[in-house]
């Protein structure tokens, strides 16, 4: 594992930590009853598909990540940190493992039903590691998506996402294209 994946792992491990000790206080300023609105944490697997340009140098495969959100003072928006390995390989030499780490601004809408529908939008970086050419890079990445969920008991919420995900390589020299992605998955999660 090179020293900054490492190093970016550790960052993430550490803003995990302070987001969950200091999660127990914010959610004691809510209602008890609320159980979708304290702190989650969870995982989600599923397809990982490349379209555009992307879509004719590697081919879809399955994916999977880790997730966490933190209330905010607003009932309606949540912040959310993501993460997650992807590799793709092709029928030829192409591959790309993709190991993208963001942050983002979940909105739930305001509908009272059972099941919870947010959209998300936010943005990070992600580290690309492309075949044959074994260049492994740190890139700015952007993300928007929607997420369809429900409470299977008041910690437990099972739910389907479908994420876009922009992978911003234009900008350096000799690269063609930007990596464009979307991620679909189950997710399940927990109120903690």
């Amino acid at each position: 594992m090179s020293h900054v994946l490492k190093r970016g792992l550790y960052a993430v491990f550490f803003t995990v930590t302070i987001v969950v000790v200091n999660a127990t206080a914010l959610y004691a300023v809510r209602d008890q009853t609320e159980y979708f609105t304290r702190p989650q944490i969870g995982a989600w697997f599923g397809p990982i598909t490349p379209v555009g340009p992307t879509d004719g140098l590697v081919d879809t495969d399955l994916g999977g990540g880790l997730f966490m959100r933190y209330n905010t003072p607003f009932s309606l928006f949540k912040l959310g940190l993501d993460s997650s390995y992807q590799h793709y390989k092709s029928k030829g030499v192409n591959e790309i493992t993709l190991v993208p780490v963001y942050l983002n601004v979940l909105f739930l809408l305001p509908i009272d039903f059972p099941l919870r529908f947010q959209f998300k939008a936010g943005m990070g970086g992600a580290y690309v590691y492309a075949m044959p050419d074994e260049v492994g890079q740190w890139d700015m990445m952007f993300m928007c998506g929607f997420e369809v969920s429900f409470p299977a008991g008041r910690i437990v919420n099972i739910g389907l996402r479908i994420e876009y995900l922009l992978i911003y390589e234009s900008y350096r020299q000799g690269a063609q294209d930007d990596g464009h992605f979307i991620n679909a998955g189950i997710m399940l999660y927990f109120n903690i």
